[in-house]
């Protein structure tokens, strides 16, 4: 697992969403390396050195690996995005990790919901992945990483407006895709693995967050015993590769305050 550091302080883990790498992070060194040492990750196959292995447990155990070496140093905080939300959070249902504080922003797996809450996240989830697997199918895999971050930033043309270097990268990692939609590891991510955590967790959401991401935020905070809920008007799930200014203190203020 390639990993960067930079900075001074307790390490903060960031880990990147999907169709990206540790370099999203590049841009927030400048705001967060003068409080933390800063440790970006790039998880298995999304290097395309990495040949095995993808999914939300071998994701989990690869970070937890990480995290049981750091946490012998110094204290250790770990903020996840997206995909990679739900990757942090099974590593804490499946490990017991030693950590000061998780911030999480939209994770997106349904395992905790209710059932009363489920529909609305399958209707969600299909309008959204519906045309990104009609365009990976066809093999048409550019137009396959449009759809998934306009669905993602829930708006049409999302994907175009965004920066040339930030699209490069996303269509540079559109191989990805294969293990994305494709995975068949089952996390450890239910109602009662997800009650019994003890590490304090912040999940945050947008305002204008898809219900298949609002709904497993909310009711994941729901379910924690150390849980807090946080939402960021006007803004989308894309929130921390588009504003990196922004997160970065967003995710400060989390970690200087008292749970």
């Amino acid at each position: 697992m390639k990993c960067k550091r930079e900075g001074n302080g307790d390490y903060l883990v960031l880990v990147h969403g999907a169709l990206t790498d540790n370099s999203m992070w590049n841009d927030h060194l400048e705001y967060l390396a003068s409080d933390f040492e800063v440790v970006s990750i790039t998880l298995r196959c999304f290097d395309e050195s990495d040949v095995e292995g993808f999914g939300l447990n071998t994701h989990a155990d690869d970070l937890a690996e990480l995290v049981n070496k750091l946490s012998k140093d110094k204290p250790v905080n770990i903020v996840g995005w997206s995909y990679d939300a739900d990757v942090v959070l099974n590593a804490l249902v499946k490990h017991e990790l030693s950590v000061s504080k998780v911030s999480l922003y939209e994770p997106g797996y349904p395992g905790c919901l209710q059932e009363s809450n489920f529909g609305a996240w399958q209707l969600d989830a299909n309008k959204m992945f519906g045309p990104v697997f009609e365009h990976f199918s066809s093999g048409n895999l550019a137009q396959a990483v449009e759809s998934l971050i306009d669905g993602s930033g829930n708006e049409q043309g999302y994907f175009q407006r965004q920066s040339k270097a930030v699209k490069e990268l996303q269509l540079a990692k559109s191989y990805t895709l294969s293990y994305q939609l494709n995975q068949k590891e089952q996390p450890l991510i239910e109602a009662d693995t997800v009650s019994r955590v003890s590490v304090p967790v912040v999940l945050g959401y947008g305002e204008k967050a898809r219900d298949l991401c609002r709904l497993v935020t909310v009711r994941t905070s729901e379910l924690l015993n150390n849980g807090e809920i946080k939402e960021i008007l006007d803004e989308s799930h894309m929130m921390p590769q588009e504003k990196p200014r922004e997160y970065s203190k967003y995710i400060k203020n989390i970690l200087s305050s008292q749970s």
